[in-house]
């Protein structure tokens, strides 16, 4: 059912993602419902919208059935002693750090040595760690990079030396990667979107505000058009979207704090990172406005799901950090061993999770891939 649901949403995606934009932090004011379609190019003017090759993978998963991580293959895998590097973008969020736990869990199994490299949030750092990897001889590289539009810098010289990249979590505007772990972002947003809408509505109101990540970014690009699509479907209108400098919680929380300034008649908002999520709750504590605003959060942490339990957060479409690093990095070991990918993009799920349905085996499964054990509780 997911992936049809994928299948068909991603089919409207293509026109919207060509529409979303920039790579600054921004804060925009959507138009009524009734005029969602022009939502997306709203968020940015027109000199910085994104280039047309940046829908490219929208087109991809429009005219081929979406591939899921549960259907891999992992025959025929010989690594033992091999180098993989993991170019990480930062490791200041605990996003990022399980995305590397992922990748050191995959190395442990299959007998691969490893090593991290990582890039501040800088694009230029980033493409030095590029060269560090071709200069230390690795035999592929994991990528989860800065920007999409820096993962050239990382391609093209691994390219000329005939290292396989594979990428994790964030999409690339070039495609001379050998497998991309992506995630079900598009479904995800419109999954999340229209549960939101529902809530906002319960709650008496009929507009919501979204803390976005980068809109640079094509993960965040997918979210956006599938939450736009759902909002237009439930005569809900997107308010102001307002996109974060540094994925932290204090940048989220002034972020949250304007938008309650801004939109008093907001009933929903839209968290498109953990750390917007937990900012969010916290915001809304603070001003006495607990129960009378939905918030609908993304990726998945110990704390988001204590939230959910305890019926603070309302929801959350749930990404599997680990799962991604994992993946990224049995994909990389196949190239190592002279195999096809299974697919160019490989999803893994993002369902929704609430506190009606953390209990269920099959989100529980999902959680476990989402953050180690060793984090906290599911």
């Amino acid at each position: 059912m997911k992936k049809a649901l994928a299948l068909i949403l991603a089919l409207v995606m293509v026109l919207a993602l060509a529409a979303c934009g920039s790579s600054s932090t921004t804060t925009t004011t959507a138009p009524a419902a009734t005029e969602a379609p022009a939502a997306a190019e709203e968020a940015a003017p027109a000199e910085e919208a994104a280039p047309a090759e940046e829908a490219a993978p929208a087109e991809e998963a429009a005219s081929e059935e979406l591939f899921y991580t549960d259907d891999i293959s992992k025959d025929g895998i010989s690594v033992e002693g091999k180098k993989i590097v993991y170019l990480a973008p930062s490791l200041d969020i605990e996003y990022w750090q399980w995305v590397e736990d992922g990748v050191r869990l995959a190395c442990e199994e299959f007998g691969a040595d490893y090593t991290t490299l990582v890039a501040e949030n800088s694009d230029a750092k980033q493409a030095n760690n590029a060269e560090t990897a071709v200069t230390m001889g690795v035999d592929a590289v994991v990528l989860s990079p800065v920007s999409s539009t820096s993962c050239a810098s990382v391609l093209d010289p691994c390219e000329d030396e005939g290292i396989p990249v594979t990428i994790a979590a964030i999409g690339s505007t070039t495609d001379n990667y050998y497998c991309f772990i992506s995630a079900d972002d598009y479904s995800s947003g419109y999954d999340a979107g229209t549960y939101l809408c529902e809530q906002a509505k319960a709650l008496g109101g009929d507009s919501i505000v979204v803390i976005s990540l980068p809109l640079d970014r094509d993960n965040a690009k997918a979210k956006m058009a599938g939450l736009e699509l759902a909002c237009e479907e439930n005569g809900v209108t997107i308010a102001q979207v307002s996109q974060t400098k540094d994925l932290t919680v204090s940048d989220s929380t002034n972020i949250c704090n304007d938008l309650l300034t801004a939109h008093p008649e907001a009933t929903g908002i839209y968290c498109m990172y953990e750390q917007a999520g937990l900012a969010a709750v916290d915001c809304l504590d603070i001003a006495g406005l607990t129960g009378k605003i939905a918030v609908v959060s993304s990726d998945g942490s110990p704390q988001s799901t204590k939230y959910m339990r305890e019926g603070l957060m309302a929801g959350q479409v749930v990404q599997e950090a680990v799962g991604q690093g994992y993946w990224a990095a049995v994909m990389a070991f196949k190239a190592i061993s002279g195999l096809e990918a299974d697919a160019h993009v490989i999803q893994t799920p993002e369902p929704l999770v609430t506190g009606a349905n953390i209990d269920d085996p099959d989100i529980q499964a999902v959680l476990k891939l989402t953050y180690p054990a060793s984090a906290g509780d599911y």
